[in-house]
């Protein structure tokens, strides 16, 4: 595929200063893309992130954005549409993780997961979507996990269960217009929170014997939204190695 498959293409990545929003930006600006990223509060992580691509030959604008707020939301959609005119495609990264047991699970933990999974899902989605419609094409994917298909992650995957639904269900109102589409990745190689022990019980239940890299699951995202996979809208891609495989043993 040509490398700058994206050049002419207006992005917008939510949560995207680090960890995998960051190698996403990454990618998106390497396959010719200009890209807005958005931050909560980090903004020495933003502001690094901006230094290292600033010279990468597009433009890169970084807007703080609490995405869980309307009145947030619609300001970063309009700073991004005055900077390029247009959002072509739309990453909503953002989704903190618990895997507190429900019935030990704070109100306020429950609240804050499903806010920043689902809510700030919806509203970006709801306030990009229009002006997709309108201009008559784009793109749209959301972060998920591999959590929202099992039941052992707590409000975590009850959350990513609900940003798949909305995938969908999107994916049948903006249309034909508009793709819409989720990722679900597993553990993530070098995740800051994974324990040794968990790592290696997770590499042996998968087939392919490693976790998935975040430059990998980057990869994927921006490929997705090249016109080779125009006819693909209201899909999830699993991201794990096979590990969600299911097996008798």
């Amino acid at each position: 595929m040509e490398a700058k498959f994206l050049e002419g293409k207006s992005c917008l990545v939510t949560g995207g200063s680090r960890a995998l929003g960051a190698s996403m930006v990454r990618s998106l600006v390497s396959s010719g893309a200009e890209v807005a990223f958005s931050y909560r509060e980090d903004a020495e992580m933003a502001n690094l992130l901006y230094e290292e691509l600033k010279h990468s030959g597009v433009r890169i604008e970084v807007i703080q954005a609490d995405v869980t707020d309307q009145v947030a939301i619609t300001r970063l959609i309009s700073g991004v549409e005055q900077a390029f005119g247009k959002i072509d495609i739309l990453i909503n990264n953002v989704g903190p993780y618990s895997d507190m047991p429900f019935l030990e699970l704070s109100h306020a933990d429950f609240d804050h997961v499903m806010s920043s999974n689902v809510r700030s899902t919806y509203l970006s989605m709801k306030a990009v979507g229009s002006h997709m419609k309108a201009q008559g094409s784009g793109h749209i994917i959301n972060v998920s996990a591999t959590d929202a298909f099992h039941r052992s992650s707590s409000v975590y995957g009850l959350a990513k269960s609900g940003v798949i639904h909305l995938t969908q269900a999107l994916a049948l109102e903006l249309a034909p217009e508009v793709r819409v589409n989720s990722i679900a990745p597993d553990l993530i190689d070098d995740n800051e929170g994974m324990t040794s022990e968990l790592a290696i019980r997770a590499i042996e239940s998968t087939p392919i014997g490693r976790l998935v890299k975040r430059d990998e699951i980057a990869e994927v995202v921006s490929i997705l939204c090249s016109p080779i996979f125009d006819i693909v809208t209201g899909q999830t891609i699993v991201l794990d190695g096979g590990r969600s495989i299911p097996r008798i043993n």
